[in-house]
């Protein structure tokens, strides 16, 4: 519980607030913070703040609303309209969903919307340099928009806000919205009982800090560095798979036309049944898994290369930031993953549970298509923390193995074939023996040994990437004065 006071002139503010939560929340102290940062004044009996005159640019502290430093008709948020999805890629355009845009590779999944019965692209395209904010649901989420979001479109349920670079560097403002300061202002304009949402009006009077041109513009560039290698990261990633589908498997890219795109395509065949497990579901068998077998000469079991461990369930005893960060499936696959919650470190058998940074994990229960059965490393700045029980640890019995097993998960014919394994229907289920009896395919040590270097390469990238992040919101909350006992 939260106890609060507020004053009659608070309430005055534009929405005329009455909600507890709305006066209790941390964007509150944000909100004073940065209007006493600024020299805000307000007249005698009103609430509305009175910004100090633009003329006085960088001599001083000041703030300026959202509203002003954006183009025109820059903050908006798309028209609900009705879906509809096709499976060719020529005829569809991935769309990204609130739920996505944090992740390492936002398109990874992105179904594909029909240019043909979607009227309203244009209002719903992506470009460079834009801002994304979930606004529905869980609010306040943001990222910057950058090649990895080529050719996308977003949902109804983001907020765009477009910087004019004439009046601010577009790689500032989403360093402020993206800080604890600009995440609870926004959070604190929500409404809504049961699901949050915020509408594109609701931030036009945001607050929004200006510095010296030669901070912004410092902080400016380390975001757009740090977008570089997040970019940098992806496309190399995708280059070491091709490589792999033509060194290991000797397939190009084009050679790789599914007739079942998707996990839940309709399919029938024949085919001998598998005494091993006795098992009688088609997908083990036909169609979406059967065309990935399909591409494999000689074979090893993932097994030989392999120890896949999970822990066992296991209570949560959940404390406060002093305690072991925890992270699920959710935080890890994010482009720069946080821990939101953290256990105690007296909690028993602590250590099953604590990963080193460099370790692969797999998510293994979930729906086939969401973030089941696909890959990731422990990023650096994580070492050493707890991780759910619901991500399977894979650990390459030769370290030299580790990015020849990370690239072949990461495949698409690699990810069909440990599906394959899987039990469930509704939830999948993945088990330490369905890591072991995956094929995987016969190549020499050498081959297998010459991709560690370009997964560490994969992984430098998103760890620079991450430094360059902290970095620039370090230099803009030292130069707002602002620590975490200012709020």
């Amino acid at each position: 519980m939260k106890i609060a006071t507020t004053t009659v002139s608070e309430m005055k503010r534009p929405g005329h607030r009455l909600d507890a939560s709305y006066h209790a929340s941390l964007g509150v102290k944000a909100l004073q913070y940065l209007e006493k940062w600024g020299g805000i004044k307000k007249h005698p009996n009103d609430s509305k703040p009175v910004l100090r005159e633009s003329s006085v640019i960088y001599d001083e502290n000041r703030v300026e609303l959202l509203s002003g430093i954006c183009e025109t008709g820059g903050i908006y948020i798309p028209s609900r309209f009705k879906r509809i999805f096709v499976d060719d890629e020529k005829h569809g355009t991935p769309y990204i969903t609130g739920g996505s845009i944090l992740e390492a590779d936002p398109l990874r999944g992105a179904k594909l919307l029909s240019n043909r019965f979607t009227a309203s692209m244009d209002d719903l395209a992506l470009r460079k340099k834009m801002i994304l904010v979930t606004c529905s649901g869980t609010i306040g989420n943001a990222t910057y928009v950058n090649e990895n979001f080529k050719n996308a479109v977003g949902s109804p349920d983001l907020l765009r806000i477009i910087a004019d670079p004439k009046s601010i560097p577009p790689g500032y403002l989403y360093a402020f919205i993206n800080s604890k300061l600009g995440y609870s202002l926004i959070e604190q304009k929500t409404y809504g009982a049961v699901v949050k949402h915020i509408e594109a009006h609701h931030v036009y009077d945001l607050l929004v800090p200006r510095l010296s041109s030669t901070t912004e513009k410092e902080i400016h560039d380390l975001i757009e560095e740090s977008s570089q290698h997040r970019v940098a990261a992806n496309q190399e990633l995708e280059r070491v798979q091709k490589r792999f589908l033509n060194d290991v498997l000797g397939l190009e890219k084009n050679d790789l036309t599914w007739n079942h795109s998707n996990e839940h395509a309709f399919a029938t065949g024949t085919a001998v049944l598998s005494m091993k497990h006795h098992r009688l579901d088609a997908f083990h068998y036909v169609g979406y898994v059967q065309e990935a077998e399909d591409l494999l000469k000689d074979t090893v079991s993932l097994g030989e290369l392999i120890s896949p461990y999970q822990p066992p369930v296991f209570k949560r005893p959940y404390t406060d930031e002093t305690g072991i960060p925890f992270l699920s499936g959710m935080d890890l696959y994010n482009a720069y993953p946080k821990p939101r919650l953290y256990i105690s470190r007296k909690m028993p058998n602590l250590d099953r549970y604590l990963v080193e940074a460099g370790t692969i994990l797999v998510q293994n229960v979930g729906q086939r298509y969401g973030l089941f059965g696909r890959p990731t490393i422990l990023q650096k700045h994580l070492d050493g923390v707890s991780v759910t029980q619901h991500l399977m640890r894979v650990y390459p019995k030769d370290s030299r193995d580790r990015g020849f097993v990370y690239i072949w998960l990461s495949t698409e014919v690699g990810r069909r074939l440990l599906l394959k394994q899987s039990f469930g229907t509704s939830m999948g289920v993945l088990f330490e023996h369905s890591f072991r009896e995956m094929p995987a395919p016969k190549c020499s040590a050498a081959l297998r040994h010459s991709f560690e270097s370009e997964v560490q390469a994969i992984c430098d990238y998103r760890d620079k990437a991450n430094e360059l992040e902290d970095e620039a919101q370090s230099i803009l909350l030292n130069a707002l004065g602002w620590d975490e006992t200012s709020m």
